[in-house]
């Protein structure tokens, strides 16, 4: 029997503060594992070759427990939404973001009103707080357009439902791969579905798990409503399921799909994140920067109706590391399948996947100070190399040492990145790093209240890079924290904006 959802309210407490994932591994070079899959190419300075995009839409799920179909809501959840669009100091090599005037703006889903005020000048952060069952959209237009960012987050500090959770919003797309949740006693996934077109949607919700696809009628003709928001609980679909994949499949428009992972063990709180789309189906899949000190785990699903023979390593600030027990798994037709992280020594790594099939792949981190005590779970998506330009507006708290980090991950090759901040007062930083071939490297963010940056931007300039943001902060009771993979943004009104030019 599962257990029901818990209060939720942001918390703010004051402590002993400190990052457990700042660890850097000294492990070895080791062979390397057989390769079934073909390696990307590296690239170069890439240029752009079309018209500035002149309006993004991106959705952040809002208060993830509230507005559950048929259920009332019993409890009270507030999060936070940060947006920004990217300074001009990081948009790529030949790219102008137009001229005239432009805004980014915060509203909600479904509409009405406008949520802080909008920012009108690059770099800016236009931020929002949502206590009420809706989601927020956030639309970026005319020279604000291109390279829009957006984050959704929640601290809470106390009570059944301490966790910190970020979630990156996300433009609607016709098809997401969400891979959370467990089948635990207490364990709870609240799958948030957002309609920002006018049209009401059709949402077919696929599980698979272990065992499979889900057998079940449940949430196949989901109707989202025009400009509406949809909360479901996975249990309706698959509730025995300890290793469940989500894929959503929109009809007739597009949602923006997001899926909370909730877990209360007795009286114990086990923490909570948020899980945005994964890249789709591919042979090859990395999940960059996943912080592992004790338990962690990798999730691999099998889409397709062939067996999968899935080789796992992990990639390391000194290069590439091939698992001991389970570098080589077979994973059945429509299945999934955990495969345990826990034994590698506390660090910072890289996990790549390679399949014979296309797959999907997600990381969870349990952060456990003592069996007994509170815990925090998140969850890390592969994401697709980045080809143009990435960010993320980062949360802020007043918490003295509350930390953030840039993880970036090179494949196939050594890559070549510009990272820019931008810091509150509007102050721009750029460096440049290199990260060696199948290897991880690390870039301290210090939060906003203490001068740090308040958005962080990655260009890359060479070779094939993936990123991802690590926020953590530690109490009396252990740590908290979220990993966030960066993506793509749009930048042009065509679909492939840009051509690779070679030196």
């Amino acid at each position: 029997m599962r257990g029901l959802p818990r209060s939720l309210a942001i918390g703010r407490t004051a402590g002993l503060v400190a990052v457990g994932a700042g660890l850097i591994l000294g492990a070895d070079h080791l062979p390397a594992s057989i390769n079934v899959a073909p390696a990307a190419s590296p690239r170069t300075v890439t240029r752009a070759l079309a018209d500035p995009v002149t309006r993004t839409v991106s959705i952040c799920p809002g208060p993830e427990a509230l507005g559950v179909g048929g259920l009332k809501d019993s409890a009270a959840q507030t999060v936070a939404v940060m947006a920004a669009a990217a300074p001009v100091a990081s948009l790529p090599p030949g790219f102008t973001p137009g001229k005239g005037k432009g805004s980014l703006t915060v509203s909600g889903l479904p509409p009405g009103g406008v949520w802080g005020a909008p920012v009108t000048l690059r770099g800016q952060v236009v931020s929002a707080r949502l206590s009420e069952a809706r989601s927020a959209m956030v639309t970026g237009s005319g020279e604000l357009a291109p390279g829009t960012v957006a984050t959704q987050w929640s601290w809470i500090a106390t009570g059944d439902a301490r966790r910190f959770v970020t979630s990156a919003c996300m433009p609607a797309a016709a098809s997401s791969w969400l891979i959370a949740g467990g089948a635990a006693p207490g364990r709870l996934e609240h799958l948030v579905l957002s309609n920002p077109g006018a049209n009401p949607v059709t949402v077919d919700v696929r599980v698979f798990g272990a065992g499979g696809p889900a057998r079940s009628p449940n949430g196949q003709g989901v109707v989202v409503a025009g400009h509406g928001r949809t909360v479901i609980l996975l249990d309706a679909i698959a509730a025995a399921e300890a290793s469940p994949v989500v894929h959503v499949i929109a009809r007739g428009g597009k949602v923006a799909a997001v899926l909370s992972d909730s877990w209360l063990d007795g009286l114990v709180p086990r923490g909570g994140d948020d899980a945005a789309p994964v890249t789709g189906p591919a042979r090859e899949q990395v999940i960059a920067g996943v912080p592992i000190d004790g338990r962690a785990s990798l999730r691999v699903a099998v889409p397709g109706d062939s067996e999968a023979v899935v080789q796992s390593r992990v990639l390391t600030p000194r290069g590439p590391r091939p698992l001991q027990a389970n570098a080589v798994t077979r994973v059945g037709p429509g299945s999934t399948r955990d495969i345990d992280l826990g034994a590698l020594p506390p660090g910072v790594y890289g996990v790549q996947v390679r399949s014979d099939v296309p797959v999907v792949a997600g990381v969870m981190v349990d952060s456990r100070r003592t069996p007994s005590g509170p815990s925090d779970l998140a969850w890390a998506a592969a994401s697709a190399p980045i080809r143009t330009l990435a960010g993320m507006a980062l949360p802020a708290s007043s918490v003295t040492g509350f930390a953030q980090r840039l993880n970036l991950v090179a494949t196939t090759g050594p890559a070549t990145v510009r990272v820019t901040t931008v810091r509150p007062n509007g102050g721009v930083s750029t460096k440049q790093v290199v990260i060696a071939a199948d290897s991880v490297s690390m870039v301290s963010l210090k939060g906003p209240s203490s001068g740090g940056a308040q958005s962080v931007w990655v260009t890359p300039l060479s070779g094939v890079v993936r990123a991802g943001v690590l926020t953590a902060v530690t109490d009396a009771a252990g740590s908290m924290l979220s990993l966030t993979p960066l993506t793509d943004l749009i930048l042009t009104a065509t679909p492939s904006p840009l051509r690779q030019l070679r030196d």
